[in-house]
């Protein structure tokens, strides 16, 4: 997409999200977003993916777009079975909503690992067991996307809702919509043939930099609303703007958020997970720095539960271990540049 259309799309965005009386995917149709069009969907890519998790961020407001958009599609996607193919056709057309289980990292560079075991029945379905937290829709999901463990491998499955206990997290942001998904022998539809780690490397790389670009969003937006009341805030005669201390924090708040924004975009060009990796942890950075701030520098307006400010670092504090711990990203960046900590060489 050229720069004038990105640009046309970021104008939408922000209008429909500026209006604050539906989701975004819905408002402007974009579940087909990452769908190709001869599958029925809009064959847009990385890029058009990234503006619209930045203006999230910007906004915080709770979408499907990040467990439907982004993480369901491409999961179904890549599953390449006709049963995938079909959940795939209703969730790009609006028609089928997804919770998607988000299992835990177990290191490094490796996929989520199943959290949740598979059984066969003797008639050829399969049985669901285990528990996991997962993102869900504003709006209630009929289906729920989660990877199990079946024959020693990582398989994609998808239950009905109705055969799963789906339940609100009590969360430091609930508009995040996070979920524990309990499941108890719930019938289940095998997605993927063989194994699935292919998908869900794919799902979790696409996971990273749509979070790591919420996050940019988070702190362009902190930023903007910080430099904004420095400007007309004024103390001893003069816009508090004008020391030295505000300067050189906004400063170094702008230069996180610059780096964020350059980053994201070079793990779009590579399309590496290396990439998306650092993309993320620097765009983490950028939004927990920003976010507090921000909160800094509105002074005691910022600290009262009647501004928003603390909104924003809600979201920047669950968007950073959302997808595992900090540590495993670190990690993993460290893995790609060949360094290794005195405890992972013991090992």
């Amino acid at each position: 997409m050229s720069a004038e259309l990105l640009a046309d799309l970021r104008a939408t965005t922000r209008s429909a999200l500026n209006s604050g009386s539906f989701d975004v995917v819905d408002e402007l149709d974009l579940a087909g977003l990452l769908v190709d069009a001869d599958r029925g969907g809009l064959g847009m890519g990385e890029s058009e993916m990234i503006l619209v998790a930045t203006e999230l961020g910007r906004a915080l407001s709770p979408s499907s777009f990040l467990p439907n958009v982004v993480l369901a599609v491409t999961l179904l996607a890549h599953a390449e079975t006709d049963a995938a193919t079909k959940i795939l056709a209703a969730v790009a057309e609006g028609r089928s909503r997804c919770a998607v289980a988000v299992a835990e990292v177990d290191a490094p560079w490796l996929p989520p690992q199943p959290a949740v075991a598979a059984t066969q029945r003797s008639d050829g379905g399969w049985l669901l067991s285990g528990t996991v937290w997962g993102l869900s829709t504003p709006t209630a999901p009929d289906t729920v996307l989660v990877v199990a463990g079946a024959d020693g491998e990582a398989a994609l499955f998808a239950a009905a809702t109705r055969d799963a206990d789906v339940t609100h997290a009590d969360e430091l942001d609930p508009s995040r919509r996070l979920v524990r998904i309990a499941l108890g022998d719930a019938a289940a539809q095998r997605l993927s043939d063989g194994d699935g780690t292919g998908a869900i490397a794919e799902a979790y790389r696409r996971g990273l930099l749509a979070v790591g670009a919420e996050q940019a969003g988070v702190a362009r937006n902190c930023l903007e609303e910080a430099v904004a009341y420095a400007k007309s805030r004024s103390q001893f005669g003069s816009p508090i703007g004008s020391f030295q201390a505000i300067k050189h924090r906004c400063a170094e708040v702008l230069l996180d958020v610059e780096l964020a924004d350059a980053v994201i975009e070079q793990a779009i060009q590579t399309g590496a997970a290396a990439d998306a990796e650092l993309a993320f942890v620097v765009a983490t950075r950028a939004a927990l720095s920003a976010a507090e701030s921000s909160i800094h520098i509105h002074g005691g307006i910022g600290f009262t539960w009647e501004h928003r400010a603390h909104r924003y670092l809600r979201r920047a504090r669950v968007n950073a271990t959302l997808l595992g711990p900090m540590t495993f990203h670190r990690d993993a960046v460290a893995a790609s540049a060949g360094l290794t900590t005195a405890e992972g060489d013991a090992k």
